[in-house]
């Protein structure tokens, strides 16, 4: 699977993406409001590539990451994810990791960009959701940014290592998306 933008390649994770993906998940600032606990291991890490290098379509009910690749150097600098839900056909969730050191440069903006085109116009899905931290500013930025509407403020709803933390939960149709792109006349 490849998708396309300007600076960016999202593709299928390799083998030779270990090392750096290793090291932002082992990043405190980039898992600081992920589910995913430190220190993640090497293995886990390999076992993780292993496991998402060979999906080459969505299964429903399976999440599918894909490696974010900076075209002009070829390094990975994240990962965007989505899983089509069990229950519905027409729906899924994202979800989406930049390393720290692409914060704030449009990355996640453009990589989720492209991600919705082939979700919403290539495998014609109805709604999108996402879930962040209420404390995850630059994340629930980058969703509203990309037209996300925040539906829901669950209070103290999820446990990460012993804390309780608040979630924003963020949703999407499809005409809202093909709407928001529509071109001006």
């Amino acid at each position: 699977m490849n998708l396309h933008t300007q600076r960016l390649l999202i593709r299928n994770f390799q083998n030779s993406d270990l090392e750096v993906f290793f090291n932002y998940r082992n990043d405190p600032l980039v898992a600081k409001y992920q589910s995913w606990s430190l220190p993640y291991s090497q293995e886990k890490a390999q076992a993780f590539i292993n496991e998402m290098k060979d999906i080459h379509a969505p299964k429903q009910g399976q999440w599918l990451q894909l490696a974010v690749e900076l075209k002009e150097t070829g390094s990975l600098i994240g990962d965007v994810a989505f899983c089509i839900k069990d229950d519905d056909i027409r729906q899924a969730t994202i979800g989406f990791t930049i390393s720290s050191a692409y914060w704030n440069q449009g990355f996640a903006t453009e990589a989720l960009t492209v991600l919705l085109d082939y979700l919403f116009e290539d495998i014609n899905l109805h709604r999108i959701v996402a879930d962040c931290d209420t404390e995850n500013i630059g994340s629930w930025k980058t969703l509203e940014k990309l037209s996300f509407r925040r539906e829901a403020h669950f209070v103290e709803s999820l446990l990460i290592d012993g804390v309780y933390t608040s979630e924003y939960h963020y949703g999407l149709l499809q005409r809202e998306w093909r709407a928001r792109n529509k071109p001006k006349e």
